[in-house]
């Protein structure tokens, strides 16, 4: 009798992979945070964050990349509104 796996080889392969490369995302996350978290109000306005999105970043999971939650955040604020000229122009 052969015994039926339900991950493909190339399933288990990226699964290896991601438990083994964990502990270096986790600390690149954590040194990026640490970086943000240093960071004066006024830089942070400057790159589109506030101090409740890092707030925010570190109180998701260990293992989830804080970077989506900020990128949602940034690109949220970022929305032209209407009648707004681009200043940057």
């Amino acid at each position: 009798m052969v015994a039926s796996f339900p991950l493909s080889t190339s399933h288990a392969a990226e699964a290896l992979r991601r438990i083994l490369t964990w502990p270096a995302r986790v600390s690149a996350a954590r040194r990026t945070m640490s970086e943000l978290s240093r960071m004066s109000e006024y830089e942070l306005r400057d790159i589109g964050l506030t101090r409740s999105d890092l707030n925010d970043a570190t109180a998701l999971p260990l293992d989830a990349d804080p970077s989506g939650l900020l990128v949602k955040r940034r690109s949220w604020r970022e929305r032209p509104s209407a009648g707004r000229e681009d200043l940057a122009a």
